[in-house]
């Protein structure tokens, strides 16, 4: 079966590293976001 260019990723579809590394930078991405939420809803809960 034929893969596609954009299945095999970035390079060429040797091995799929670029879709890798695109999935690690959105969960960084994401996990700043998180933090940063996180951050602003305690600042409004009086402890």
């Amino acid at each position: 079966v034929a893969r596609s260019g954009a299945e095999g990723g970035e390079d060429g579809g040797g091995g799929g590293r670029g879709f890798s590394e695109k999935i690690a930078l959105q969960r960084q991405r994401q996990a700043e976001e998180t933090a940063a939420f996180e951050e602003v809803m305690m600042e409004g809960i009086p402890l």
